[in-house]
């Protein structure tokens, strides 16, 4: 459909009348003197006065007339059944969500390429087993893996499950179990954003030799630390277990260490208690080398003397910037169990011959809702490499990633949308940047941030800046949100071609789990945007009504052309049974975003 086309012809009546059109349509301005109201609504909510997109129309009219209503300028949605329905399957793989999509032909990342290139999708937790063609139900056993793949070559799509040796089903992503430790562990040091606080570290008891390893994973330039030593609630003695006197070294290779300088901590007296010990030294990793001789490597003394050595946690600072991007290791420990967690793919980005990933990290949660009995606990890197134009998930290496911060009203979390602005990508005017956007949640209500790094220095995160609303600084506490009603999953995009040519265009699901999907458009990669546009209301919340729902929308710029813009959202139920008695909910849909003022 093209601006001027005919969407309906009414019959007025004198007074209110209603209108009700089939979707969402951007109207041609049709006022005149014989109209004393006219209100553009989008399912019964009125838009400000200068939006003239509705799929209702109330209109107080003077007198009897016949009204035309025309197409505007702007984005009507038209569905892809056709691509939809290659999403249909009923052997193994039938159905996930989370779903992103990678250009695995030559990288190029934007609207307007040649079609058929090879595409790799990705998805977030999948279905595996077998489903009735006739009934759609799934059968028993039905699995789950936290995720699955997909590859599209000329126009066909084969869905991929990672099925072990023996037969079992996997994710072809998973948590290294060097990161999914819980317990007294030495992580627990570094781990500034976990939910469980004053964990703290203690080492084995009376260990032959204690060292603690940070690695910075680039050589950083560290003015102070930070040191918080062992505290106990539930007894002030306990407070003896932590570190006295040691000596902290540096080195560029794990290998050869420098002393940088002997210290000397006193036992804390509150939860809080900070000690600062100036380094000024430059290097990637830091030790900590401890005697084992208690009351002399700990504050035991005559009255407890029990042989554990702690410490609460241990910061680095580059002056005001504390460095979060840090992975510690220790000799000894007194307690460590695996945290059993999983992982949730977010956006990725493909850099020279690998593959990027920043999915969530999660843990069950039942105190939540059925369908919602999870908690998110961080985020991490898997970093793939991409061989004969495919990726080698089982050669993929991961480590942890700071970006999920909690503060006291808020919570930040980044990797839900990247766009990669450099000439690997495509990109029109390169700046050599990857933008990496997130959301900062706010008693639920979701809002648009924004970070960027020079793509050479993706993988490490004491490099990356975000925006706060005037220039990049380092910390994703001082991002300001640039775009409000976003959903966890979305995309940002430049357009190359048409009304909007050369702007950004962002796609969400509008308040992640409503049956809107929703556009704004942009200057730049980092705003300022427009107010968000509901575009299109998902049907699927019919299938069964009070548990369905639709969320996390998102554009495919490599399958699009900037006047065409392929739009997938995912659809889900609450209810388990509802999932297994019909294997056509759980899978993603797809639409396109129709520029009016292009034939």
């Amino acid at each position: 459909m093209k601006k001027g086309d005919l969407i309906k012809v009414v019959k007025l009546s004198k007074g209110k009348n209603e209108i009700k059109l089939d979707r969402i349509y951007p109207i041609l301005d049709f006022r005149n003197e014989n109209h004393s109201k006219v209100l553009y609504m989008i399912d019964g909510e009125v838009m400000k006065e200068h939006i003239t997109y509705a799929n209702e129309l109330i209109i107080e009219a003077y007198k009897q007339e016949e009204l035309s209503l025309y197409l505007g300028e702007g984005y009507v949605v038209i569905e892809d059944k056709e691509l939809t329905d290659k999403f249909i399957s009923y052997d193994k793989w039938s159905g996930g969500d989370g779903i992103y999509s990678f250009n695995l032909e030559d990288a190029k990342d934007g609207f307007d390429q040649e079609k058929n290139k090879k595409t790799l999708f990705v998805f977030g937790d999948t279905f595996v087993g077998t489903s009735d063609k006739k009934t759609n139900k799934r059968y028993q056993p039905h699995l789950m893996p936290n995720n699955s793949i997909g590859v599209m070559e000329n126009g066909k799509i084969q869905f991929r499950v990672n099925f072990q040796k023996d037969g079992r089903v996997a994710g072809f992503y998973k948590m290294d179990p060097t990161f999914d430790d819980s317990g007294t562990v030495v992580t627990n040091l570094t781990y500034y954003d976990r939910k469980v606080k004053n964990v703290g570290f203690l080492s084995g008891y009376d260990p032959e030799h204690l060292e603690i390893v940070f690695d910075l994973y680039q050589p950083r330039y560290v003015s102070h630390m930070a040191f918080y030593n062992y505290f106990s609630e539930e007894a002030e003695y306990l407070n003896k277990r932590g570190l006295k006197a040691f000596k902290i070294l540096g080195s560029m290779d794990n290998e050869d260490y420098t002393l940088i300088k002997g210290v000397i901590l006193d036992k804390a007296s509150k939860i809080n208690d900070v000690q600062d010990v100036e380094l000024n030294a430059k290097f990637r990793y830091y030790k900590l080398v401890v005697p084992t001789s208690r009351g002399i490597g700990n504050h035991n003394d005559e009255t407890f003397s029990e042989g554990l050595y702690g410490l609460n946690l241990v910061k680095f600072y580059d002056h005001n910037q504390q460095y979060r991007d840090i992975h510690a290791t220790s000799t000894s420990v007194l307690l460590k169990d695996p945290e059993h967690s999983w992982i949730w793919l977010q956006d990725g980005a493909i850099i020279k011959d690998h593959l990027y990933f920043l999915p969530m990290v999660i843990n069950s949660d039942p105190s939540q809702p059925e369908g919602l009995q999870f908690r998110v606990v961080g985020v991490a890197l898997f970093k793939t490499p991409i061989k004969d134009h495919m990726i080698q998930p089982e050669k993929a290496t991961m480590k942890m990633a700071p970006l999920l911060v909690d503060t006291e009203h808020s919570q930040f979390l980044m990797g839900g949308a990247i766009l990669p602005n450099t000439k690997q990508a495509g990109a029109k005017h390169p700046d050599g940047y990857i933008y990496i956007y997130g959301y900062k949640t706010t008693m639920g209500f979701r809002e648009l941030v924004v970070a960027r790094v020079i793509e050479e220095n993706f993988e490490f995160f004491d490099d990356w800046r975000y925006f706060n609303g005037e220039t990049w600084v380092p910390s994703i506490m001082d991002a300001k949100p640039i775009l409000p009603h976003v959903s966890c999953e979305m995309s940002v995009s430049q357009l190359l071609s048409g009304q909007f040519k050369d702007k950004y265009i962002a796609v969400f699901t509008y308040d992640t789990n409503t049956p809107h999907v929703a556009f704004a458009i942009g200057d730049t990669p980092y705003g300022p945007f427009s107010d968000p546009q509901k575009i299109y209301h998902t049907p699927e919340q019919g299938i069964f009504k009070s548990t369905t729902y639709t969320y996390n929308a998102k554009a495919h710029p490599h399958l699009s052309s900037s006047t065409e813009i392929l739009v997938s959202y995912n659809t889900n139920t609450y209810n388990f049974d509802h999932n297994m008695s019909n294997n056509l909910i759980y899978r993603p849909r797809f639409i396109k975003l129709v520029d009016t003022t292009k034939s």
